[in-house]
């Protein structure tokens, strides 16, 4: 990568550490209710997605349920609170403090016993510059995304390129088109 854009910093987004974090919960969720027999798995079947829900994002209602899954697994619940926990690591600007607020995190799963969760944190690890990146580099992933659709669009339309030269030539001009009718449409 180094060779076509010297310079650049990888940058991990909140939404796939977090989509990771949902894995880590369903693992335990899925190991815990195994355990317990099909009269539990029964009882909680059709509510595994609020499991990956925000808390703050849930009504009453969905609270409630949730709260009742809680009760009937410390360990789900346990999971659920990691990864809840989890996303305020994007609350940080400063890498300092995302760093020890992470290995904070990280200190917490000592005595958890999920190793769904010590697989999570030992990936963190790994990818650690990528997730401190976040803090250098100011990305809006919005529009990072959308550079990435447009690109996979060209490459389906031309049905493959066997000149990379040429693929980067006409992504570089789909951007500035793009900028440009940005551009014109704020000056009318």
């Amino acid at each position: 990568m180094e060779e076509w854009v010297p310079g650049c910093r990888i940058v991990y987004d909140k939404f796939h550490i977090i989509q990771h974090a949902n894995d880590a919960v369903d693992e335990v969720r899925r190991a815990e209710f195994f355990r317990k027999g099909r009269k539990m798995r029964d009882l909680i079947k059709g509510e595994k997605w609020l499991l990956f829900s925000r808390w703050k994002n849930l009504a009453p209602k969905q609270r409630g349920v949730l709260n009742r899954l809680f009760q009937m697994n410390r360990r789900v619940f346990k999971a659920y609170l990691l990864k809840e926990s989890l996303e305020r690591l994007w609350d940080y600007r400063c890498e300092g403090a995302m760093l020890n607020y992470l290995q904070k995190w990280i200190d917490q799963l000592r005595w958890q016993r999920l190793p769904a969760f010590q697989k999570l944190a030992e990936m963190l690890l790994k990818h650690l510059d990528g997730i401190l990146n976040y803090c250098r580099t100011k990305v809006r992933f919005g529009v990072v995304e959308a550079i990435n659709g447009n690109i996979r669009m060209l490459i389906n339309r031309g049905r493959g390129y066997k000149n990379l030269n040429y693929l980067l030539l006409k992504a570089k001009r789909m951007a500035v088109a793009n900028t440009q009718y940005v551009a014109f449409q704020k000056t009318q």
